[in-house]
Protein backbone atom coordinates (compact mmCIF):
# COMPACT_ATOMS: atom_id res chain seq x y z
CA UNK A 1 0.00 0.00 0.00
CA UNK A 2 1.46 3.37 -1.03
CA UNK A 3 2.03 6.16 1.47
CA UNK A 4 -0.49 8.99 1.76
CA UNK A 5 0.36 12.67 2.03
CA UNK A 6 -1.12 15.96 3.19
CA UNK A 7 0.16 19.27 1.84
CA UNK A 8 -0.12 22.10 4.38
CA UNK A 9 -0.29 25.40 2.49
CA UNK A 10 0.59 28.30 4.81
CA UNK A 11 1.53 32.01 4.58
CA UNK A 12 4.98 33.28 5.51
CA UNK A 13 5.09 37.07 5.13
CA UNK A 14 2.53 37.90 2.44
CA UNK A 15 -0.59 36.69 0.65
CA UNK A 16 -0.38 38.17 -2.84
CA UNK A 17 1.38 35.21 -4.48
CA UNK A 18 -0.75 32.53 -2.85
CA UNK A 19 -3.13 31.82 -5.75
CA UNK A 20 -0.26 31.47 -8.23
CA UNK A 21 1.66 29.27 -5.80
CA UNK A 22 -1.37 27.06 -5.20
CA UNK A 23 -2.17 26.73 -8.90
CA UNK A 24 1.39 25.52 -9.54
CA UNK A 25 0.95 22.85 -6.86
CA UNK A 26 -2.13 21.48 -8.63
CA UNK A 27 -0.49 21.70 -12.06
CA UNK A 28 2.87 20.13 -11.20
CA UNK A 29 2.06 17.56 -8.52
CA UNK A 30 1.30 14.18 -10.07
CA UNK A 31 0.78 12.01 -7.03
CA UNK A 32 -2.45 12.00 -4.97
CA UNK A 33 -2.52 14.36 -2.00
CA UNK A 34 -4.85 15.91 0.51
CA UNK A 35 -4.60 19.67 0.92
CA UNK A 36 -5.02 21.81 4.02
CA UNK A 37 -5.02 25.58 3.40
CA UNK A 38 -4.60 27.92 6.36
CA UNK A 39 -6.46 31.21 5.94
CA UNK A 40 -5.42 33.63 8.67
CA UNK A 41 -7.15 36.92 7.90
CA UNK A 42 -6.13 36.78 4.22
CA UNK A 43 -7.06 40.07 2.48
CA UNK A 44 -10.33 39.59 0.61
CA UNK A 45 -8.88 40.16 -2.85
CA UNK A 46 -6.31 37.40 -2.39
CA UNK A 47 -8.71 34.99 -0.72
CA UNK A 48 -11.08 35.32 -3.68
CA UNK A 49 -8.18 34.38 -5.98
CA UNK A 50 -7.41 31.34 -3.79
CA UNK A 51 -11.07 30.28 -3.84
CA UNK A 52 -11.05 30.35 -7.64
CA UNK A 53 -8.09 27.95 -7.66
CA UNK A 54 -9.77 25.67 -5.11
CA UNK A 55 -13.18 25.71 -6.80
CA UNK A 56 -14.29 22.17 -7.67
CA UNK A 57 -11.23 20.51 -6.11
CA UNK A 58 -11.63 17.47 -3.91
CA UNK A 59 -9.61 16.45 -0.86
CA UNK A 60 -9.29 20.08 0.26
CA UNK A 61 -9.79 21.41 3.77
CA UNK A 62 -9.58 25.08 4.76
CA UNK A 63 -8.75 26.24 8.27
CA UNK A 64 -10.15 29.76 8.74
CA UNK A 65 -8.89 32.16 11.39
CA UNK A 66 -9.87 35.83 11.53
CA UNK A 67 -6.50 36.97 12.88
CA UNK A 68 -2.92 36.74 11.69
CA UNK A 69 -0.91 33.63 12.54
CA UNK A 70 2.81 33.03 12.42
CA UNK A 71 4.15 30.24 10.18
CA UNK A 72 4.72 27.96 13.19
CA UNK A 73 1.17 28.50 14.41
CA UNK A 74 -0.10 27.61 10.94
CA UNK A 75 2.03 24.44 10.82
CA UNK A 76 0.66 23.27 14.15
CA UNK A 77 -2.91 23.67 12.90
CA UNK A 78 -2.01 21.49 9.93
CA UNK A 79 -0.44 18.84 12.17
CA UNK A 80 -3.61 18.70 14.27
CA UNK A 81 -5.75 18.00 11.20
CA UNK A 82 -3.43 15.86 9.04
CA UNK A 83 -3.95 12.10 9.24
CA UNK A 84 -1.73 10.92 6.37
CA UNK A 85 1.66 9.21 6.53
CA UNK A 86 3.47 12.34 5.37
CA UNK A 87 2.94 16.08 5.83
CA UNK A 88 4.54 18.56 3.45
CA UNK A 89 4.61 22.17 4.63
CA UNK A 90 4.91 24.69 1.82
CA UNK A 91 4.71 28.45 2.13
CA UNK A 92 2.46 30.50 -0.10
CA UNK A 93 5.28 32.37 -1.82
CA UNK A 94 6.90 29.16 -3.11
CA UNK A 95 6.64 28.20 -6.79
CA UNK A 96 7.09 24.49 -7.46
CA UNK A 97 8.65 22.78 -10.47
CA UNK A 98 7.63 19.53 -12.17
CA UNK A 99 7.78 16.45 -9.96
CA UNK A 100 8.83 18.33 -6.83
CA UNK A 101 6.75 16.23 -4.41
CA UNK A 102 7.38 12.86 -6.05
CA UNK A 103 11.11 13.43 -5.67
CA UNK A 104 10.77 14.37 -1.98
CA UNK A 105 8.67 11.28 -1.30
CA UNK A 106 11.16 9.06 -3.11
CA UNK A 107 14.04 10.55 -1.11
CA UNK A 108 12.32 9.79 2.21
CA UNK A 109 11.35 6.26 1.21
CA UNK A 110 14.54 5.23 -0.59
CA UNK A 111 17.31 7.02 1.32
CA UNK A 112 15.63 6.47 3.84
CA UNK A 113 14.88 9.52 5.99
CA UNK A 114 12.08 11.05 8.02
CA UNK A 115 12.38 14.58 6.62
CA UNK A 116 13.22 15.70 3.08
CA UNK A 117 14.05 19.16 1.80
CA UNK A 118 14.20 20.28 -1.85
CA UNK A 119 16.63 22.44 -3.75
CA UNK A 120 15.29 25.97 -3.15
CA UNK A 121 16.02 28.60 -5.81
CA UNK A 122 15.80 32.33 -5.06
CA UNK A 123 13.49 34.17 -7.42
CA UNK A 124 11.12 33.38 -10.25
CA UNK A 125 11.29 30.47 -12.67
CA UNK A 126 14.45 30.74 -14.72
CA UNK A 127 16.59 31.96 -11.83
CA UNK A 128 19.40 29.69 -10.65
CA UNK A 129 20.75 31.06 -7.36
CA UNK A 130 20.39 28.52 -4.56
CA UNK A 131 18.65 29.70 -1.39
CA UNK A 132 20.18 28.17 1.75
CA UNK A 133 21.89 29.10 5.00
CA UNK A 134 25.59 28.22 4.63
CA UNK A 135 26.15 28.91 8.34
CA UNK A 136 23.80 26.10 9.38
CA UNK A 137 26.04 23.17 8.54
CA UNK A 138 26.76 20.80 11.42
CA UNK A 139 27.09 20.74 15.21
CA UNK A 140 29.87 19.94 17.63
CA UNK A 141 30.01 20.02 21.40
CA UNK A 142 32.56 22.36 23.01
CA UNK A 143 33.74 22.87 26.56
CA UNK A 144 33.09 26.38 27.88
CA UNK A 145 33.41 28.07 31.26
CA UNK A 146 29.66 27.40 31.62
CA UNK A 147 30.03 23.70 30.84
CA UNK A 148 29.49 21.76 27.62
CA UNK A 149 27.62 23.68 24.94
CA UNK A 150 26.82 23.13 21.27
CA UNK A 151 28.37 25.11 18.46
CA UNK A 152 26.80 25.40 15.00
CA UNK A 153 29.45 25.32 12.29
CA UNK A 154 29.19 26.27 8.60
CA UNK A 155 28.93 23.68 5.86
CA UNK A 156 32.24 22.16 4.83
CA UNK A 157 33.12 22.15 1.12
CA UNK A 158 31.81 18.65 0.52
CA UNK A 159 28.55 19.37 2.40
CA UNK A 160 27.53 22.54 0.59
CA UNK A 161 24.07 22.34 -0.92
CA UNK A 162 24.99 24.38 -3.99
CA UNK A 163 27.46 21.72 -5.08
CA UNK A 164 26.58 18.44 -6.74
CA UNK A 165 23.27 16.85 -7.66
CA UNK A 166 23.40 13.80 -5.40
CA UNK A 167 20.93 13.04 -2.64
CA UNK A 168 22.55 13.15 0.79
CA UNK A 169 21.89 13.27 4.52
CA UNK A 170 22.40 16.61 6.26
CA UNK A 171 22.64 17.36 9.98
CA UNK A 172 20.53 20.52 10.02
CA UNK A 173 17.46 20.85 7.85
CA UNK A 174 17.95 24.50 6.95
CA UNK A 175 15.37 26.73 5.27
CA UNK A 176 11.74 26.11 6.23
CA UNK A 177 10.02 27.24 3.01
CA UNK A 178 9.23 23.68 1.88
CA UNK A 179 9.79 20.52 3.93
CA UNK A 180 8.36 17.01 3.85
CA UNK A 181 7.91 15.22 7.21
CA UNK A 182 6.83 11.74 8.11
CA UNK A 183 3.78 12.26 10.29
CA UNK A 184 5.41 10.00 12.90
CA UNK A 185 8.14 12.60 13.48
CA UNK A 186 5.69 14.53 15.62
CA UNK A 187 5.36 11.54 17.93
CA UNK A 188 9.06 12.06 18.74
CA UNK A 189 9.43 15.85 18.70
CA UNK A 190 7.16 18.57 20.01
CA UNK A 191 5.09 20.56 17.52
CA UNK A 192 6.60 23.75 16.18
CA UNK A 193 7.46 26.31 18.86
CA UNK A 194 4.88 29.08 18.55
CA UNK A 195 7.02 31.47 20.56
CA UNK A 196 9.60 31.43 17.74
CA UNK A 197 8.94 33.63 14.73
CA UNK A 198 12.16 35.04 13.30
CA UNK A 199 14.49 32.05 13.77
CA UNK A 200 11.96 29.34 12.94
CA UNK A 201 14.29 27.54 10.52
CA UNK A 202 17.08 27.30 13.09
CA UNK A 203 14.73 26.18 15.86
CA UNK A 204 13.12 23.41 13.80
CA UNK A 205 16.54 22.24 12.55
CA UNK A 206 17.82 21.89 16.10
CA UNK A 207 14.67 20.07 17.20
CA UNK A 208 15.21 17.44 14.51
CA UNK A 209 18.91 17.18 15.28
CA UNK A 210 18.28 16.80 19.00
CA UNK A 211 15.79 13.97 18.34
CA UNK A 212 18.21 12.29 15.89
CA UNK A 213 15.67 12.55 13.05
CA UNK A 214 17.42 11.82 9.70
CA UNK A 215 17.05 14.59 7.12
CA UNK A 216 17.76 14.13 3.40
CA UNK A 217 18.49 16.87 0.87
CA UNK A 218 16.99 15.99 -2.52
CA UNK A 219 18.36 18.34 -5.23
CA UNK A 220 16.16 16.76 -7.92
CA UNK A 221 13.16 18.29 -6.19
CA UNK A 222 13.19 21.97 -7.12
CA UNK A 223 11.06 24.84 -5.82
CA UNK A 224 11.45 28.60 -6.09
CA UNK A 225 11.21 30.95 -3.12
CA UNK A 226 10.00 34.35 -4.23
CA UNK A 227 9.15 37.46 -2.27
CA UNK A 228 8.09 40.52 -4.29
CA UNK A 229 10.10 43.66 -3.69
CA UNK A 230 8.60 45.45 -1.90
CA UNK A 231 5.46 43.68 -0.60
CA UNK A 232 2.15 45.06 -1.77
CA UNK A 233 0.36 47.57 0.42
CA UNK A 234 -2.35 45.15 1.51
CA UNK A 235 0.35 42.69 2.61
CA UNK A 236 2.15 45.22 4.82
CA UNK A 237 0.31 44.61 8.10
CA UNK A 238 1.08 40.89 7.99
CA UNK A 239 4.59 41.56 6.70
CA UNK A 240 5.46 43.82 9.63
CA UNK A 241 3.94 41.35 12.11
CA UNK A 242 6.21 38.66 10.69
CA UNK A 243 9.31 40.86 10.92
CA UNK A 244 8.59 42.59 14.22
CA UNK A 245 11.99 43.61 15.58
CA UNK A 246 11.10 43.12 19.24
CA UNK A 247 9.98 39.54 18.58
CA UNK A 248 13.08 38.95 16.47
CA UNK A 249 15.31 40.06 19.33
CA UNK A 250 13.41 37.76 21.68
CA UNK A 251 14.26 34.84 19.38
CA UNK A 252 17.92 35.84 19.31
CA UNK A 253 17.95 35.85 23.11
CA UNK A 254 15.87 32.69 23.54
CA UNK A 255 17.26 30.20 21.01
CA UNK A 256 20.81 29.93 22.48
CA UNK A 257 19.34 29.26 25.95
CA UNK A 258 16.76 26.79 24.65
CA UNK A 259 19.32 24.68 22.77
CA UNK A 260 22.40 25.31 24.96
CA UNK A 261 24.29 27.00 22.12
CA UNK A 262 27.56 28.89 22.27
CA UNK A 263 25.87 31.45 20.05
CA UNK A 264 23.20 31.63 17.40
CA UNK A 265 24.22 31.86 13.73
CA UNK A 266 22.05 34.88 12.98
CA UNK A 267 21.62 38.49 13.99
CA UNK A 268 19.00 41.21 13.78
CA UNK A 269 20.19 42.59 10.45
CA UNK A 270 17.99 40.46 8.19
CA UNK A 271 14.84 41.41 10.12
CA UNK A 272 15.92 45.05 9.98
CA UNK A 273 16.42 44.78 6.23
CA UNK A 274 12.95 43.29 5.78
CA UNK A 275 11.52 46.21 7.75
CA UNK A 276 13.35 48.71 5.55
CA UNK A 277 11.97 46.96 2.49
CA UNK A 278 8.46 47.16 3.92
CA UNK A 279 8.94 50.88 4.48
CA UNK A 280 9.68 51.56 0.81
CA UNK A 281 6.08 52.58 0.23
CA UNK A 282 6.59 55.37 2.76
CA UNK A 283 9.87 56.21 1.04
CA UNK A 284 8.07 56.74 -2.27
CA UNK A 285 5.77 59.21 -0.53
CA UNK A 286 8.87 61.06 0.70
CA UNK A 287 10.15 61.24 -2.87
CA UNK A 288 6.84 62.60 -4.12
CA UNK A 289 7.18 65.45 -1.62
CA UNK A 290 10.66 66.26 -2.93
CA UNK A 291 10.47 65.66 -6.67
CA UNK A 292 7.65 67.00 -8.90
CA UNK A 293 5.98 64.13 -10.79
CA UNK A 294 6.93 65.50 -14.22
CA UNK A 295 10.62 65.82 -13.36
CA UNK A 296 12.95 62.92 -14.22
CA UNK A 297 15.48 61.79 -11.62
CA UNK A 298 18.44 59.40 -11.57
CA UNK A 299 17.67 56.22 -9.62
CA UNK A 300 20.57 54.19 -8.21
CA UNK A 301 18.94 50.86 -7.31
CA UNK A 302 20.82 48.24 -9.35
CA UNK A 303 17.60 47.67 -11.30
CA UNK A 304 15.67 46.35 -8.28
CA UNK A 305 12.57 48.42 -9.03
CA UNK A 306 12.51 47.99 -12.79
CA UNK A 307 8.83 47.81 -13.88
CA UNK A 308 7.75 47.68 -10.23
CA UNK A 309 4.37 49.23 -9.50
CA UNK A 310 5.86 51.15 -6.58
CA UNK A 311 7.59 53.60 -8.95
CA UNK A 312 4.58 54.14 -11.23
CA UNK A 313 4.13 57.87 -11.76
CA UNK A 314 7.85 58.61 -11.42
CA UNK A 315 10.17 59.37 -14.33
CA UNK A 316 13.28 57.41 -13.41
CA UNK A 317 16.62 57.20 -15.20
CA UNK A 318 18.71 54.11 -14.30
CA UNK A 319 22.28 54.68 -13.20
CA UNK A 320 24.33 53.69 -15.11
CA UNK A 321 22.22 53.90 -18.27
CA UNK A 322 22.42 52.64 -21.87
CA UNK A 323 19.46 52.94 -24.26
CA UNK A 324 17.15 53.47 -21.29
CA UNK A 325 18.28 50.31 -19.50
CA UNK A 326 20.42 49.70 -16.43
CA UNK A 327 24.02 49.14 -17.51
CA UNK A 328 25.68 47.91 -14.33
CA UNK A 329 27.86 49.47 -11.64
CA UNK A 330 30.57 51.91 -12.82
CA UNK A 331 34.08 50.51 -13.20
CA UNK A 332 35.61 53.36 -11.19
CA UNK A 333 35.05 56.88 -9.82
CA UNK A 334 35.89 58.61 -13.10
CA UNK A 335 33.32 56.52 -14.96
CA UNK A 336 30.70 57.26 -12.31
CA UNK A 337 31.34 61.00 -12.48
CA UNK A 338 31.28 61.09 -16.31
CA UNK A 339 28.05 59.10 -16.44
CA UNK A 340 26.46 61.30 -13.77
CA UNK A 341 27.42 64.51 -15.62
CA UNK A 342 25.97 63.14 -18.85
CA UNK A 343 22.65 62.30 -17.20
CA UNK A 344 22.58 65.57 -15.27
CA UNK A 345 22.76 67.46 -18.55
CA UNK A 346 19.61 65.70 -19.76
CA UNK A 347 17.63 67.55 -17.10
CA UNK A 348 17.62 65.12 -14.17
CA UNK A 349 16.29 66.91 -11.10
CA UNK A 350 17.77 64.62 -8.43
CA UNK A 351 19.83 61.52 -7.84
CA UNK A 352 18.32 58.95 -5.48
CA UNK A 353 20.23 56.10 -3.82
CA UNK A 354 18.14 53.21 -2.57
CA UNK A 355 19.29 51.56 0.68
CA UNK A 356 21.00 48.54 -0.86
CA UNK A 357 23.18 50.84 -3.00
CA UNK A 358 24.55 52.91 -0.12
CA UNK A 359 27.75 50.90 -0.55
CA UNK A 360 28.32 52.83 -3.79
CA UNK A 361 28.91 55.99 -1.75
CA UNK A 362 31.48 54.16 0.37
CA UNK A 363 33.17 52.45 -2.57
CA UNK A 364 33.17 55.34 -5.06
CA UNK A 365 34.58 57.86 -2.60
CA UNK A 366 35.55 60.56 -5.13
CA UNK A 367 32.14 60.32 -6.76
CA UNK A 368 30.55 60.70 -3.33
CA UNK A 369 32.74 63.73 -2.53
CA UNK A 370 31.84 65.22 -5.91
CA UNK A 371 28.11 64.97 -5.15
CA UNK A 372 28.47 66.34 -1.62
CA UNK A 373 30.51 69.34 -2.79
CA UNK A 374 28.24 70.34 -5.67
CA UNK A 375 24.69 69.44 -4.60
CA UNK A 376 22.65 69.62 -1.40
CA UNK A 377 21.64 66.35 0.24
CA UNK A 378 17.93 66.93 0.86
CA UNK A 379 17.05 63.56 2.38
CA UNK A 380 19.09 60.93 4.19
CA UNK A 381 17.61 58.11 6.24
CA UNK A 382 18.06 54.34 6.51
CA UNK A 383 16.20 53.82 3.21
CA UNK A 384 17.03 56.76 0.91
CA UNK A 385 19.74 59.31 0.16
CA UNK A 386 18.67 62.12 -2.18
CA UNK A 387 20.72 64.92 -3.74
CA UNK A 388 18.84 67.82 -5.34
CA UNK A 389 20.35 68.64 -8.75
CA UNK A 390 18.17 71.60 -9.69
Amino acid sequence: MSSTITIGFIPREQFSLAAESLQRIFDYTHIPFNLIVVDCNTPKVYWQQIEQVLDGRSHVEVIHKNHYLTPNQCKNLVIQQAKDDFVCFIESDVIVEEGWLSQLMAACEEHPADVAIPRIIEGRLGETKLHWDPNLGHIRSVQTTDGVKYEILPFTDEQQLDKGSHRRTIELSGEAHCQLYRRSVFDQVAPFDEEVVYLDWIDSSLALYNAKIPVVFEPKSVVHFWHPFPPRRDDLDYFFMRWDLERAQQDLDRIPKKWNLVQVTADLEFAMERNRIGQLHASMEELKALIPPQKPFILVDEDWLNSNEIIEGFRTIPFTEHNGQYWGAPTDDDTAIREFERLHQTGASAIVFLMHTFWWLEYYTRFHDYLRQKFPCVLQNERLIVFDLR
